[in-house]
This record gives structure tokens, sequence and C-alpha cells, in this order.
């Protein structure tokens, strides 16, 4: 036993010393990542949760009344009974913000996945320089206009896109705007 932790703590530093380092951080700003996917299921998920539970909370106390008045033995306190109320109605509020969520996070999710794969598509585009200023946003450079029609036709079988077509003050280089509505 003395023997095996000096030989487990070679080898180990061993170990540490020949593995490589790690790779380096993509930029969301300019790298393809799946920052559209996770924004929109965190925002959308977080909106459909606070409905789900104001929903959750109405029927909530519908369903604590009958709780309270309905429920437990026939001779019991006041206090256990707002307290079956209440477990009763947060127990509503609780899943009602559950399934918002759930609903919420998969339909953003996919949401963003489609920015995602069209950032991916133009960022695989020579003469085309691509930056998302916001998850759900692509500002598209092109070092010539006739690139704009290649640009386009990304975007022309995914429809909900707005392309708003401007140009840098710097240099001539076009500029299009693309939004996922």
């Amino acid at each position: 036993m003395r023997r095996f932790l000096p030989i487990a703590a070679l080898a180990l530093l061993a170990a540490c010393a020949t593995s490589r380092p790690p790779a380096p951080e993509p930029d969301p700003m300019t790298d393809p990542t799946i920052i559209g996917a996770v924004n929109d299921a965190a925002v959308q998920g977080s909106i459909e949760a606070e409905h789900g539970a104001i929903v959750g909370r109405n029927i909530g106390r519908v369903a604590g009344v009958l709780a309270a008045v309905f429920g437990g033995p026939e001779r019991e306190s006041l206090d256990d009974t707002i307290d079956r109320y209440r477990d009763t109605r947060d127990a509503f509020e609780t899943a009602g913000a559950a399934i918002g969520l759930a609903h919420g996070a998969t339909e953003g999710a996919k949401r963003g996945f489609e920015v995602d794969q069209r950032f991916a598509e133009l960022h695989a585009m020579k003469g085309v320089t691509v930056f998302r200023p916001y998850p759900d946003m692509i500002d598209v450079y092109l070092d010539d206009p006739s690139l704009a029609k290649d640009v386009k036709a990304v975007f022309d079988a995914h429809p909900g896109w707005i392309i708003d077509v401007g140009t840098e003050r710097e240099s001539d280089r076009i500029v299009l705007h693309c939004q996922l509505r």
C-alpha cells in the first residue's frame, strides 16, 4: 500500500503533463454556437412559466376552496383547513409554472435553433462576414454586392425572417440586418 500512492501520484502527474490544452472558447458573436437556442429557451420559458403560474394560481384557488371545504376530517382546527387550502393552491401554481416553463423552453429552443442554423450557413459562405449583435439577430457584411442574392437564398426557404438592407458608414460594404420575427 505504501508503494501504491507514490506510483499513483506519478501516473497522475504524467497524465496531466501530457494532456492537450483546452480548446479556445468560441465567441458567440462571431462563431456558430447554440446561443440562440439557449437564449430563446430561457426567455420564452420564463415568460410562459409566469403565465402558467398565474393560470395555475387561479385554478388552485378554486381547488383549494374545494379541498378546504370538503377535504379533511369532520372536526379539525381552522389552521388545518387554511393550510390545506394553501397547499392545494400552491401545488396548482407550481404545476402551472412547470408546464408553462417546459412548453416555453421547447418552443423557444426551436425558434433559437432556427437562428443558429442560418448563422452557421452564413458563416460558411466565402466573402461574407457575419456578426450576431443579439441572439435573435444576424448582421451580414458583404464584400461583394452580388452576394446579396446568395445570402437571401439562405432565408428564402425559412419564412418569418425580416431582412433590412443598409450600408456600412466607413466603407461601401453592404449590411443585411436579419432578424427572426
